[in-house]
C-alpha cells in the first residue's frame, strides 16, 4: 500500500511592531500560505491587523513570499 498526498501547503508568517500605543499590543503578524488539495495552489492571507504607510510596503511583503515560494516550485 503506498501512501497517497492530500494537501500540500506552504505557509510564512511576518511580523512588525504594533502601530498603536495600547498596552497589551504585542505586535502585527500577517500570514500568507499556499492550500492546493488537488486543484492547484490558492494563496490564503491571514491577519488580525497589519498597518502599512505606503503600498511598496505591501508589494515588498508579498515579493519575499512570491521569491520563497517560487523557489520550491521550480
Amino acid at each position: 500500500m503506498s501512501a497517497e498526498i492530500l494537501r500540500t501547503e506552504f505557509k510564512l508568517t511576518f511580523s512588525q511592531e504594533s502601530d498603536s500605543c495600547e498596552s497589551g499590543d504585542n505586535g502585527q503578524f500577517l500570514t500568507i500560505r499556499t492550500e492546493n488539495a488537488g486543484g492547484g495552489d490558492f494563496f490564503i492571507i491571514k491577519t488580525k491587523r497589519w498597518a502599512i504607510n505606503n503600498i511598496d510596503e505591501m508589494i515588498e511583503t508579498l515579493n519575499q513570499f512570491k521569491e520563497k515560494y517560487d523557489k520550491l516550485n521550480k
